[in-house]
């Protein structure tokens, strides 16, 4: 026969006792407490977790975000938008990579036919531009102007000369 706590007969005998049955509850109770804290500790953390994603999306969007520039009221733009996206694309493809073409891009923002692009054609060739990532994989995009850094003084001079309100 079995001594001790290892008696089957015993345990019973002290589990159906009052004593034993206190104890047994008492042990349910703390479990249950547990299981409600940690289920409560959970949720907390997904709805902390889901609140910081949210605040971060917002972040990007309010300060990292692409701000279009509003186009001048009293002067009509000469392009359309959907020339000034193409516009857009060719000074895109001239920077990307390595160097920049300079002598392409501002052949793009003279104009064409002797028709001399003007601040809202400007306004609208930014703001299809957008924010565009360079080359290397872990480069933050970055709007056409800013693009623009990679020319020298007497390049940036140029398009000064182009768009002084811009340069």
């Amino acid at each position: 026969m079995k001594k001790g706590l290892r008696n089957p007969a015993l345990i019973t005998a002290v589990a159906s006792s009052p004593q034993g049955q206190k104890a047994i509850s008492s042990g349910l109770e703390n479990a249950n407490e547990a299981v409600s804290t940690s289920v409560s500790i959970v949720k907390s953390v997904f709805v902390l977790g889901a609140l910081f994603g949210v605040g971060v999306f917002a972040y990007n969007k309010i300060f990292n975000g692409f701000k279009k520039l509003p186009e001048d009221r009293k002067m009509k733009a000469t392009i359309s938008t959907a020339i000034a996206k193409n516009k857009a694309t060719a000074i895109f493809r001239a920077m990307y990579g390595i160097g920049s073409n300079f002598s392409k891009v501002l052949k793009i923002l003279s104009g064409t036919n002797g028709n001399r692009l003007n601040a809202n054609d400007f306004v609208r060739i930014y703001n299809q531009f957008g924010k565009r990532a360079g080359a290397t994989p872990l480069s933050k995009g970055q709007n056409m102007i800013e693009w623009f850094t990679d020319f020298n003084e007497r390049e940036l001079l140029q398009l000064k000369a182009l768009f002084p309100d811009f340069f």
